[in-house]
């Protein structure tokens, strides 16, 4: 089951085109499953409550491990959208907006990509734009801030060292990721930017090789992009950590991430690229009741049934029936495409 739900967010997340166009915040896209959810939003709250449940549980484990000031701020993303107030044919719910909530991680995501798009758009006009991937040695955990800002120091060495040396104004944005390596018990901070210019992106790669002696060719990568696709921002403006606690060693290992870049801004445009302006992030997310009659309602988080119930033990989404249906979709879909490959 988990591995079917597990590969159906993942599709879902690969395409983001109606973010920009689209005045909601959600990244959720219809897909294989569309024809089995009553509309929309109820397709787009029934992931947001698989990943609210994912979210409880990793928090959780963070709560185990974590010293008493972070379990405050853990238990905060467990509470994200306890509750949904259902007014006439809208929901609300209330946001948490921390790193370690996965609803709150994806709105974020949208939210810059919809900030960004067109004045990258508008900056590819000008040049071709390039995802490029900075890396260099892995640490252990006792090193990861100290090394984080030390890469930070490295970028900003550098871009003085382009604007001085060469006379090159480096334009783009940056992104910094932290990824675990659970085997080794070492971090892997590393940047990935969206650069104007060839010469400019090669020129980013050449200075950071300087002021990082011990990074390999192995992870650095430079490849061209279109502003004009979505799914080629998604790399800067994700989050900056694909970790889930899924053990107390796991836990730990992303207890240590979050206070490592705790304070630092992970991403940072650079140049002349500014953000568009738009209104404050979202403290509340609001979808459309359109799969129920209109009522005035509060809907409260059931962990048991992940979903949300009402004072008179309604379920709200079905998230349990939609699971067995999907599963039995997709068991049909790669029957059928067995039964052809056959022929």
């Amino acid at each position: 089951m988990s591995k079917i739900i597990k590969k159906l967010s993942q599709k879902e997340s690969t395409t983001l085109e109606n973010v920009i166009e689209k005045p909601s915040t959600t990244l959720d896209t219809l897909e294989v499953t569309s024809d089995l959810f009553l509309s929309k939003s109820h397709e787009t709250l029934y992931y947001s409550t698989l990943r609210k449940h994912s979210t409880i549980l990793s928090n959780l484990k963070l709560i185990d491990v974590a010293p008493k000031v972070w379990k405050k701020k853990y238990w905060k993303a467990y509470h994200c959208k306890n509750v949904i107030l259902q007014d006439g044919n809208k929901f609300q719910g209330s946001l948490c907006r921390k790193r370690w909530c996965q609803n709150c991680n994806r709105i974020k995501t949208a939210e810059m990509i919809k900030g960004y798009s067109q004045p990258l758009i508008e900056l590819q006009k000008e040049d071709d734009l390039f995802l490029i991937t900075l890396t260099s040695k892995t640490v252990k955990a006792k090193r990861l801030r100290f090394e984080i800002d030390r890469r930070y120091k490295a970028i900003t060495r550098t871009k003085d060292s382009l604007r001085k040396n060469h006379n090159i104004k480096l334009v783009g944005c940056r992104k910094l990721e932290v990824s675990y390596n659970e085997k080794e018990d070492r971090y892997h901070p590393h940047f990935h930017f969206i650069q104007k210019g060839r010469k400019e992106a090669e020129m980013l790669l050449e200075y950071w090789y300087k002021h990082n002696p011990l990074a390999g060719e192995l992870g650095q990568d430079i490849r061209l992009i279109d502003a004009n696709d979505c799914k080629s921002l998604v790399e800067v403006f994700k989050y900056a950590t694909k970790e889930v606690a899924k053990d107390d060693i796991n836990a730990k290992a992303l207890h240590n991430i979050y206070v490592a870049i705790d304070g630092k801004r992970v991403f940072q445009p650079y140049g002349k690229l500014k953000k568009v302006k738009e209104e404050p992030e979202a403290k509340h997310e609001i979808n459309d009741a359109d799969f129920i009659p209109p009522n005035y309602e509060i809907w409260q988080y059931d962990m048991s049934l992940k979903d949300y119930t009402n004072p008179y033990d309604q379920d709200l989404i079905g998230t349990r029936q939609m699971e067995f249906d999907i599963e039995e979709e997709e068991q049909k879909k790669n029957k059928e495409k067995t039964m052809r490959n056959g022929k």
